[in-house]
């Protein structure tokens, strides 16, 4: 069966998330929100999710694309539900999914592209998250 990416996903993909001892770390300096739109046939699914606050994620928060533009985001990610749902099941890619046009990103790539050396904290919420957390 599918991941359905439903609010309810992505909330208790951020309390996955908030759970990994390595966030602090990860999380420690950044700067600025996060804006995700989700493409799905049943309507577009816009998370604000606001910067790391003490090393946790506040929680998201559901908005409608029109408030999502409003928000002002520092980075901002946008594509349909088979690109998400294959990113967070592991068969694609995200640089591949950039390159290919499928993902949409705005922002400064730099913060993310030095924490790296993080990754493996993504690849254990990834992990968690597709096996039901």
């Amino acid at each position: 069966m599918p991941l359905l990416l439903t609010e309810a996903t992505v909330a208790h993909a951020i309390e996955l998330l908030n759970a990994d001892p390595g966030l602090a770390a990860a999380a420690q300096g950044w700067e600025g929100d996060f804006g995700i739109t989700i493409e799905r046939s049943s309507g577009a699914l816009c998370v604000h999710l606001k910067a790391p606050v003490a090393g946790r994620f506040p929680a998201p928060t559901f908005v409608s694309a029109p408030q999502l533009a409003l928000a002002n985001v520092a980075y901002e990610a946008r594509a349909d539900e088979a690109t998400f749902r294959g990113l967070i099941e592991g068969g694609l890619d995200p640089i591949a999914a950039i390159v290919q046009k499928r993902l949409w990103v705005r922002g400064n790539l730099q913060p993310i592209i030095a924490r790296l050396n993080h990754r493996g904290l993504a690849e254990r919420w990834l992990e968690q998250l597709r096996a039901g957390g």
